[in-house]
């Protein structure tokens, strides 16, 4: 259990440098606004290029991290989605959803990460590959970056 909690933390560390990075790069990015933006505002700027998916997902990540602290809701941070970004800016096609960050619920699998369901049991058992629901978010060009918990056991 130790061990998962440094992991979690590590992981946070690791999404916290990430978006630190990226400050640093574009000391001009302002995350207010993109915070406000409805799903299809949001969608609308980043497949016109008035938004870059960079700064949406650094927005995202800081946000994540705020909200983290006070109520305790990611479990893991997804470092793959900076190669997915770079991934998606390189294809030419863009998804409905392109540059959209979103967090996946800890019940979900997530190649190479645990959903644990909030039990220890299932601790150190990573998915062998993405639930169906995460390959197609990322086929129409979602961002997964981070998973968050969910109810033990997923009761209420």
């Amino acid at each position: 259990m130790q061990e998962a909690r440094w992991r979690r933390d590590r992981a946070l560390q690791q999404m916290e440098k990430a978006a630190g990075n990226f400050k640093q790069q574009n000391p001009s990015h302002q995350p207010a606004p993109i915070l406000a933006f409805t799903l299809p505002q949001l969608c609308g700027n980043l497949r016109d290029g008035s938004l870059s998916p960079e700064t949406v997902l650094c927005t995202y990540m800081d946000k994540a991290l705020d909200v983290t602290r006070e109520i305790n809701c990611v479990t893991d941070y997804l470092e793959n989605s900076e190669s997915q970004l770079l991934h998606l800016k390189s294809q030419g096609k863009k998804g409905l959803l392109y540059g959209v960050p979103v967090s996946i619920k800890d019940s979900i699998d997530c190649k190479g990460h645990d959903s644990t369901l909030g039990l220890v049991k299932r601790l150190h058992k990573p998915a062998t590959a993405d639930a169906v629901v995460v390959q197609v978010l990322k086929q129409q060009g979602a961002i997964p970056f981070v998973k968050t918990n969910v109810p033990q056991s997923l009761l209420k």
